[in-house]
């Protein structure tokens, strides 16, 4: 049963100011005037005037005995009556008058088979997309108030959504069974399961998900999407339901134990099982993306600092690198005889930390120079990219329009995955990127341009964390980051609904 307070379904207040009181309770000239045409005795004018304005604010007639005192002695202040009369309520025929011609006056239409059959229509259709009890009463309540009938009971009105509610559901769940094949159900109920070696059922691994972005948590999201993946894709089979549907039943089954799940009946169970499975697939691709992208600008914010650090010591580096240039310069500047050469660079080189490390310092220097923290990206990269590789092999990306470069560059950079080289073979289209990048990528010498592979990664994965928040790129299979154009076609054709 839905509570009436979560429901548009009018009641009285608990407290009226006076303001209010005068603002909806006071009667008219014209109400007056015919009520006192419409009934005889002081008593009967008094309970007409009370009647009426209760149902201008209700819709529908309440027990005399639930209106609100504060109102009743305000009508009677306004119609200045004498201290004795008060409201009649004997006969309960005199009532029944009073409700019928206020109803003839208000032009309302008392709740009848034809009113039931508006309801009907009426929650039947909206009860396809949403499945709130509440949200269905409020539909019904509208419709009613929009074709002028009075309210029934809210008990009444509660009963009559719910078992329309359900019987929509009933018909969907057997729409949703009746596509798969025994061995899936099989495959379903065995979820329910609990395995001896753990003594818990897949059930409850459905409902959990780890949250925090740590790269152990990526790991186990990676996992636990393949594990889910195994299970089928769910989402060709959950056509018929939208999205506040799948997230009510999902709801449902994550309150429910594997025992509690069993009792119910078969249709709505794995229907219930197909939204949570669903909803767990939906649910990790998100966490997933939303950990690579905290990453993602944990890295960049990382290069920066690594730039101001460099700024701050970059006059000692540089004194090193130059006195490293000079001690190379003489070396050919002294030597007739280059045969030794490459021996004496070598040794320069240990000596000052290796060619590695003096690139990585020239690159700081290279940075500073250009007020540019992206060459210092794969420093903070690197320990990652295992991991960044890993999930976009889990998850498949689209452009959400005609330009599919950057789609395009990532399937190179899935290609080369394995490859430790510094330079990439592949032609690679960076029309996408800044000048800055396409400078540090593409590397241009006398056989042509050459890709350099680290940056060439970096700068990939930074675009796709760029266009992923976005929405120029999508995750199928998500719901935080698919495809807006979509959910704008869904949220059109409702509104139009």
């Amino acid at each position: 049963m839905a509570s009436i307070e979560r429901t548009a379904y009018p009641r009285f207040k608990r407290y009226y100011t006076a303001n209010e009181l005068e603002e909806i309770y006071s009667p008219t000239q014209v109400e007056r005037t015919f009520a006192r045409q419409a009934t005889t005795g002081k008593d009967n004018y008094f309970t007409w005037i009370v009647l009426l304005k209760v149902f201008q604010r209700l819709g529908y007639f309440p027990q005399i005995a639930d209106i609100p005192a504060a109102i009743i002695e305000h009508i009677h202040s306004v119609l200045d009556l004498p201290e004795d009369i008060g409201l009649n309520c004997k006969y309960p025929s005199t009532l029944s008058r009073h409700r019928k011609a206020i109803r003839a006056y208000l032009q309302v239409i008392p709740f009848n088979q034809k009113g039931r059959e508006l309801i009907t229509k009426t929650v039947e259709e909206s009860a396809l997309r949403m499945d709130n009890p509440a949200d269905l009463i409020n539909v019904a309540i509208e419709e009613l108030i929009k074709n002028c009938y009075q309210l029934p009971g809210f008990n009444t009105l509660d009963r009559l959504v719910s078992h329309l509610k359900n019987e929509v559901n009933q018909k969907l769940f057997s729409q949703i069974v009746s596509q798969l094949d025994a061995e899936y159900i099989k495959k379903l109920q065995d979820l329910l399961e609990a395995h001896s070696s753990v003594e818990r059922s897949s059930y409850n691994d459905l409902k959990k998900l780890p949250h925090r972005s740590t790269r152990n948590h990526l790991n186990d999201l990676i996992a636990h999407l393949i594990w889910l993946e195994t299970i089928g894709e769910i989402a060709p089979l959950l056509k018929g339901l939208t999205q506040s549907k799948i997230k009510h039943f999902t709801s449902e089954a994550k309150a429910l134990t594997a025992s509690e799940m069993k009792d119910i009946n078969l249709p709505k169970r794995l229907t219930l099982i197909l939204c949570l499975i669903y909803s767990a697939q939906v649910q990790t691709r998100d966490n997933l993306v939303e950990m690579f992208l905290k990453q993602m600008k944990k890295i960049s914010i990382r290069a920066t600092e690594e730039l101001q650090s460099i700024k701050e010591k970059q006059q000692a580096t540089t004194e090193k690198l130059v006195s490293v240039l000079t001690n190379i310069l003489h070396i050919f500047n002294v030597e007739a005889d280059y045969s030794n050469s490459l021996e004496q660079l070598q040794e320069i080189f240990t000596q000052t930390g290796g060619v590695e490390h003096l690139l990585t310092e020239c690159e700081e220097i290279n940075a500073y120079q250009g007020n540019n923290h992206l060459p210092l990206m794969w420093r903070f990269y690197k320990s990652h990219r295992s991991t960044f590789y890993r999930i976009f092999n889990a998850l498949r990306i689209e452009s959400t329009s005609s330009d599919r470069k950057l789609v395009e560059a990532v399937e190179i950079l899935r290609s080369n995955f394995h490859r430790r080289g510094e330079w990439i073979k592949d032609d690679v289209d960076l029309s996408f990127a800044s000048q800055q990048w396409q400078k540090m990528v593409l590397v241009k010498d006398k056989n042509g341009t050459k890709v350099m592979r680290r940056h060439f990664e970096v700068c990939i994965f930074s675009y796709l964390a760029a266009e992923l928040k976005s929405g120029d790129i999508y995750v199928l299979g998500s719901e935080a980051y698919a495809d807006y154009r979509e959910q704008l076609l869904i949220n059109n054709f409702y509104l139009w609904m």
